[in-house]
């Protein structure tokens, strides 16, 4: 923001604008807009910076999420190259026992993978067919994805094991550049158009996205319950019987959101969906840049070898400052109270009674900011989900019922009910769980 808008509006940069199907200089832009569409751009003159910004630069991060995502997934091709060997392992039962005599199931079956892929894919062939979509197509479409969501999964999965880092960005977009490539090049033997295309790609990469995200999310609770004694075949039937609901949950805030979105009452930052998008919109209309985005690519790939950390630098190009400024205190405050409390702590313990207890001491210190963190991030999470509930009711109101103060004080009044019910019920869940009120136990009988 502060070097690259700057250098773009110096340089006068051609931007390409959608509206007028050409590039124009960023200085020219206001008045080009103005003598297309003066009623959304009344005056002929105007910063240019958020032009910049939005048509410019924001190809710039794109670009480089995508290729921080990329060469950060080829960067750990050591993690996964035996990945298929030990898949094969794990289908012969070489890697485990399922099932123990006198003890029952241990591990979930492997043999319902299988059947889910084969139910999944006659699923999709009905759903996309019910769409009206071609036959050959919906075939077409329901291999790709499970074979790239197996595959691909399986990689990203066995990567965030080995590193605790799982590449969705880098392993979706290769899945988009799959589906674009093989929907926009044989539109016409499958019978498509270039927006059937688009969707089917679109589609495609949030189904594997998602899945592979709930692939990890799984894999953090099989760390969690097996360190406190809990069996994996009970932790997958958690999950697979949390698939449904979580499913129509997940299903119906979805739609809830594009409706919003299409009715213009929301506007979601997303960068890594926008960066979908903007690709679909290059390859399949020809409207961008690519020379900035291709410029991007090798800037992410640049910061992921010398860093690691492409995929975040292009996360942070693409959120605007007032999104940005937060993180960015937040990391050089705790950068500095790590440098001038904890260390100080630590090498005081270490000195008195040694490096395990204070390396101990220090885990529990860092797992408390952690805790700190993590209560945050489910507070803002929920104040933004209660917010976007309350902003969906605001429309259903007459605009003088909406805007008086009747309607302000009840919205309040449901505001702070809805958090104290929520507020009792994670606290009465917590009780009843042992969390919250359980019994102090002896060390000797915990560390037994």
């Amino acid at each position: 923001w502060f070097f690259l808008v700057p250098l773009a509006v110096a340089t006068n940069l051609p931007v390409y604008e959608g509206q007028i199907g050409a590039s124009v200089p960023l200085q020219d832009l206001p008045a080009a807009l103005h003598a297309v569409n003066p009623s959304d751009y009344p005056s002929p003159t105007g910063a240019v910076q958020m032009f910049a910004f939005a048509k410019a630069v924001r190809f710039i991060a794109i670009g480089a999420i995508v290729g921080g995502g990329i060469f950060g997934l080829l960067k750990m091709w050591k993690t996964f190259a035996n990945i298929f060997v030990d898949i094969g392992k794990a289908f012969k039962g070489d890697s485990g026992k399922e099932y123990m005599e006198g003890k029952g199931w241990y591990e979930w079956p492997l043999s319902h993978i299988p059947i889910f892929m084969l139910l999944t894919f006659g699923a999709m062939i009905v759903i996309f067919m019910l769409g009206e979509f071609p036959l050959i197509a919906s075939i077409v479409f329901s291999l790709i994805l499970l074979m790239t969501t197996f595959l691909l999964g399986a990689i990203a999965v066995r990567v965030m094991g080995e590193t605790g880092i799982e590449p969705v960005s880098g392993t979706s977009f290769i899945v988009l550049l799959m589906l674009f490539g093989v929907f926009l090049n044989f539109t016409d033997p499958l019978g498509l158009t270039t927006q059937e295309a688009v969707l089917l790609g679109l589609v495609g990469t949030t189904v594997f996205g998602s899945a592979i995200s709930m692939s990890g999310t799984v894999i953090g609770d099989y760390k969690n319950s097996l360190y406190i004694g809990n069996r994996p075949y009970h932790i997958s039937k958690g999950n697979i019987m949390g698939v449904v609901p979580g499913a129509v949950i997940g299903a119906g805030v979805a739609i809830f959101l594009a409706n919003e979105l299409a009715e213009g009452r929301i506007d979601l930052i997303a960068p890594q969906a926008n960066a979908f998008a903007t690709f679909s919109v290059i390859f399949a209309e020809g409207q961008g840049d690519l020379t900035l985005l291709f410029l991007g690519f090798m800037l992410g790939v640049f910061v992921e070898w010398a860093t690691g950390m492409g995929t975040s630098f292009g996360l942070g190009m693409y959120l605007d400052v007032p999104h940005t400024l937060p993180m960015l205190i937040g990391g050089v405050a705790r950068d500095r109270w790590e440098d001038k409390k904890l260390q100080p702590r630590i090498d005081a313990i270490k000195e008195e009674e040694g490096t395990v207890v204070a390396e101990k001491k220090r885990a529990l210190i860092l797992l408390g900011t952690f805790m700190v963190a993590a209560g945050l991030l489910t507070g803002e999470a929920f104040f933004g989900t209660e917010s976007s509930i309350l902003s969906f009711i605001d429309s259903l109101w007459d605009p003088e019922f909406g805007s008086s103060l009747n309607w302000h004080l009840a919205r309040l009044g449901g505001f702070v009910a809805l958090n104290a019910l929520i507020g009792w019920a994670i606290y009465a869940l917590f009780k009843r769980a042992g969390v919250i009120g359980g019994k102090t136990q002896d060390a000797e009988l915990v560390e037994a």
